[in-house]
C-alpha cells in the first residue's frame, strides 16, 4: 500500500521542474500587488482642505435642521434634494418690505449677512435703486435660492417703480440689428443702446471667463450692468450656444477648472478627486454626485461641461 502511494507521488525531473515553476508564478502573482503602491507614484494633490470643507458643510446641514428662532408658527423641513432652497429658508425670516432705504438693522432682522448688507448699501450709496423685485435678484451677493424666499415679501413703493419707457431711457438708440453675444467684438457690441467701450470690454472679458454665454440674461452678471441698461438692448441680442467653449471634466486640470466663474477651487478639487477615485465621468450629470454640486450650481454649470474626448 505504501509502495503504491509512493509511486503515486513520484515525479520525473521535468515534472518537478514544472511544479517548481508553477509555484514560483503563484508566489509572484500573490506578492506583486503589494508592491504596486511603491512602484506607482502617489498623486500630490492635498485633500486636507477639501475634507475640511466637506466636514464644515455637513455641520452646516445639521445646524440648518433646527427651526429658526424667529419662526414660531411652523418648523421648516430640510429638503436634501434642494439644499440651496432649504438652507435659504432656514436662514431667512422675511416680512413685507421695500428694499429701497431699508435700514441695516431691518436687513439683519430679515436674515442677511453683514457682507450682503454692505453690498446693498454700497449699491445705494452709488445712486442705485430697486425699481422692480428682480433688481434685488441682480445683486451678486443674493443667491437665486435666497431671492426665491424673499420675493413674495417684496413690495416696491409706487414712487420707486420704473418710469415709462420714454422717460426712463437716457440712451440714444443706435440700431436695431441683432448682435450675437458669443461672436461679437467690441465694435459690434458698442452698437447696442447704452453700451460704450468700457461695457463692451467688460462683456468680452466676462464671456472669456465663462467660455461663452449660455443665455443673454447672464449679461446682468457683468460688473456695473443694471436692469435698466439691460432692458434697453436685450431685445437686440442673441446667443449661439454652439460657440460655447466647454471644459472636459475628464481631462481638465485643477487649475483649469478652478478659474471658471461657476466652479472655483472647492468644486474643482471635488471633481478632480472623484475622477481619480471613481474613474472618469460617463455623463455630465455624473458631476451631481459631488456634494458641492447643488441643483442651482448644476443648472448654471452644465452648459459649460463635457465628458467627451
Amino acid at each position: 500500500m505504501f509502495s503504491r502511494i509512493k509511486d503515486y507521488f513520484a515525479f520525473s525531473k521535468s515534472e518537478r521542474n514544472g511544479i517548481t515553476l508553477l509555484l514560483a508564478i503563484l508566489v509572484l502573482a500573490i506578492t506583486i500587488p503589494f508592491f504596486f503602491s511603491y512602484l506607482i507614484p502617489e498623486d500630490n494633490i492635498d485633500l486636507t482642505q477639501f475634507k475640511k470643507e466637506i466636514n464644515d458643510f455637513e455641520k452646516q446641514l445639521k445646524n440648518n435642521k433646527a427651526v429658526s428662532k424667529y419662526d414660531t408658527t411652523y418648523a421648516r423641513n430640510f429638503d436634501y434634494s434642494d439644499i440651496d432652497k432649504s438652507t435659504a429658508e432656514a436662514q431667512l425670516h422675511p416680512f413685507i418690505f421695500d428694499p429701497n432705504g431699508l435700514s441695516e438693522e431691518q436687513w439683519k432682522e430679515i436674515g442677511l449677512t453683514d457682507k450682503q448688507i454692505k453690498t446693498i448699501k454700497n449699491y445705494e450709496a452709488k445712486g442705485g435703486k430697486f425699481y422692480t423685485k428682480e433688481d434685488l435678484k441682480k445683486m451678486y451677493s443674493i443667491s437665486e435660492s435666497e431671492y426665491e424666499v424673499l420675493e413674495p415679501y417684496i413690495q416696491i413703493a409706487e414712487d420707486s417703480k420704473p418710469l415709462t419707457k420714454e422717460k426712463k431711457t437716457s440712451f440714444s438708440k443706435k440700431n436695431t440689428e441683432i448682435i450675437e453675444l458669443n461672436s461679437a467684438d467690441t465694435t459690434e457690441l458698442k452698437k447696442l443702446e447704452g453700451i460704450g467701450a468700457s461695457y463692451a470690454k467688460r462683456i468680452i472679458a466676462y464671456r472669456t471667463k465663462l467660455g461663452g454665454f449660455s443665455k443673454k440674461e447672464q449679461l446682468l452678471d457683468v460688473y456695473g450692468m443694471d436692469s435698466i441698461r439691460y432692458s434697453g438692448f436685450s431685445d437686440f441680442v442673441s446667443v449661439n450656444t454652439y460657440l460655447i467653449t466647454k471644459l472636459n471634466v475628464n481631462t481638465a486640470t485643477l487649475n483649469e477648472l478652478k478659474v471658471h466663474p461657476y466652479i472655483g477651487y472647492n468644486i474643482a478639487l471635488s471633481l478632480v478627486n472623484m475622477r481619480q477615485t471613481q474613474g472618469k465621468f460617463s455623463t455630465v450629470e455624473d458631476i451631481k454626485k459631488s456634494v458641492l454640486i447643488t441643483k442651482t450650481v448644476y443648472e448654471k454649470l452644465s452648459p459649460y461641461i463635457t465628458v467627451s474626448d
